[in-house]
């Protein structure tokens, strides 16, 4: 009993954290999501922002350009030349070492440069303005495109999961009559004809439920692609057909 106490206290945290990483969503829940994470829409967005990038990158050529530059000269061994000793007063004949330059020096250039008139450059700025206008727009068609997407998709799995409920009942109901005609066959009261038609029909009803169980598989992975989500996210939809 300990032992049960215990495992059960080890599943139920992962139980719960399982059930909180499962998506459910109702319909605008949905279009809300796949807005922000649906590839088309997420690569809409990138295309506006490289846009407005080009367009201000373009438009900053045409601005005045500062360069400055600062260069520093440290001379451990400044040259040394010999002059005539006579020119500052010395003996003939002999020499006088004298260094030119500075130990240390040092200069700093600066440069404006203005644009005054060019065509390509007022081109440039005109065609990006024009991209980004064309990012914007199309944009806003993958929105539309993106919210279209969501509720035919969603659509198609609540009718999907409709179709599931409906097949299980009738198999169920079939079930149930074919149980009875048995009993009353075996018993002398019935026909053998009527409980081969009851397993033909049964037969077709599982194949129908078995398929509409692979569609609504398809339908929800449909779904999931459209919302920006791995396909073999169990999602779960909050909304019916009611």
């Amino acid at each position: 009993m300990r032992t049960t106490l215990i495992s059960l206290m080890l599943i139920l945290p992962w139980l719960a954290s399982a059930q909180d990483t499962i998506p459910n969503f109702s319909l605008d829940g949905a279009i809300a999501y796949a807005l922000e994470h649906n590839y088309s829409s997420i690569n809409a967005s990138r295309d506006i922002v490289d846009a407005q990038k080009q367009k201000w990158e373009t438009i900053a050529t045409g601005l005045p350009q500062i360069s400055g530059a600062v260069s520093y000269q440290n001379q451990l061994k400044q040259p040394v030349s010999q002059i005539p000793a006579e020119f500052f007063g010395g003996e003939p004949g002999t020499y006088q070492e004298v260094v030119f330059g500075q130990a240390h020096s040092m200069s700093a250039t600066a440069t404006l440069r203005q644009q005054i008139f060019d065509g390509s450059y007022i081109v440039g700025v005109q065609a990006t303005k024009t991209f980004l206008e064309y990012s914007q727009n199309n944009k806003e068609k993958t929105e539309l495109e993106v919210r279209k997407s969501v509720v035919e998709a969603y659509g198609n799995v609540l009718l999907a999961q409709e179709s599931v409920q409906i097949s299980e009942k009738n198999k169920a109901t079939l079930e149930k009559n074919l149980y009875e005609t048995k009993r009353i066959y075996e018993n002398g009261l019935g026909d053998e004809e009527s409980v081969d038609q009851l397993q033909i029909t049964l037969s077709s009803v599982d194949n129908q439920l078995k398929n509409a169980k692979r569609l609504e598989l398809i339908t929800l992975q449909m779904l999931n692609l459209v919302l920006g989500l791995p396909i073999e996210t169990p999602t779960v939809l909050t909304e019916n057909l009611d």
